[in-house]
Parts: structure tokens; C-alpha cells; sequence
């Protein structure tokens, strides 16, 4: 035999009358009495697993933002050492660490300066005509070799 619940004896206690009902039919009627339709389970597993997959989607979008918020880099920009070079169409640098040239360099030209000695110190005018030969003064001047990577 089951084991029964307590609305289950419940059930049967109420409704039982000597000698009319055998506790097993008893038991049977009342599963029937509130049983949910095979119709309506299906429903209610569709409604379930939709609201599932709602939930999932709506807190993996949350997650989504909430990392890409948290993980955004936060930029700050550099000053650039001479503002005026698209108005004046010339580089001035006055006592400049070379770090700080060839990374300007860099920016402007759309490519990446190296140099592996750059504790060198650079006071010079150049034209903003072509970053080889802006590379190939720089060279000359100060006995480096820069590589340019495009």
C-alpha cells in the first residue's frame, strides 16, 4: 500500500460510511476529484518552461551589462604635447623624453614607434610631411635605432 497524506485521510474520513466504501476506491475518487487534466498540465509545463527561459534570458542580459559596465576601461586622455600640429603642420619639442615623442608619433601617424633605449631626451622641429623621415632624423640625432610597425 501508499503512503498517504493527510488530505487524503481526510478525505476518506469524511466521506466513509461503514460498509459502503472500500478505503482504496475512496482514495482513487479523491485523486480523480483533484487531479489536473492532461490538457491543462501540458499548459501549465509549457507556461513553466517559457517563464524559465524569460528569467534565464533576463538575467543573463542583466549579468551582461552589469560586466560590461563594471569591466569598461576607464580612458583618460592624454594632452597631446603640441595641439597646434594639425594648424601649424610641424612638431616642437623642447627637451622632450623620447617615450613621450614616439608615442606621439604613434598616435599621429596610426602606427607604433619602438625604440629600446628611450631614456633619451629630444629637442627638435619636424615637419608632419612623413613619419620615415621624421624616424630617420630622429635616428641620425640621437644614434638609435626606432622600428616603425605598421
Amino acid at each position: 500500500m501508499t503512503d498517504f497524506n493527510e488530505k487524503d485521510l481526510e478525505f476518506v474520513a469524511r466521506r466513509y460510511r461503514a460498509g459502503q466504501y472500500d478505503t482504496r476506491k475512496a482514495i482513487r475518487k479523491f485523486h480523480e476529484m483533484t487531479a489536473v487534466p492532461a490538457y491543462r498540465r501540458w499548459w501549465m509545463t509549457a507556461a513553466a518552461a517559457a517563464a524559465s527561459v524569460v528569467l534565464v534570458v533576463a538575467a543573463g542580459y542583466g549579468i551582461h551589462n552589469w560586466v560590461k559596465r563594471s569591466a569598461a576601461p576607464v580612458q583618460v586622455e592624454r594632452p597631446a604635447l603640441n595641439p597646434y600640429v594639425a594648424e601649424t603642420h610641424t612638431f616642437v619639442y623642447e627637451d622632450t623624453p623620447l617615450a613621450d615623442v614616439l608615442a606621439e608619433l604613434s598616435a599621429y601617424y596610426h602606427c607604433t614607434l619602438s625604440a629600446p633605449d628611450t631614456d633619451k631626451r629630444l629637442t627638435a622641429t619636424f615637419p608632419d610631411d612623413d613619419v620615415d623621415f621624421i624616424v630617420g632624423l630622429i635616428e641620425q640625432a640621437l644614434d638609435i635605432d626606432i622600428t616603425v610597425v605598421r
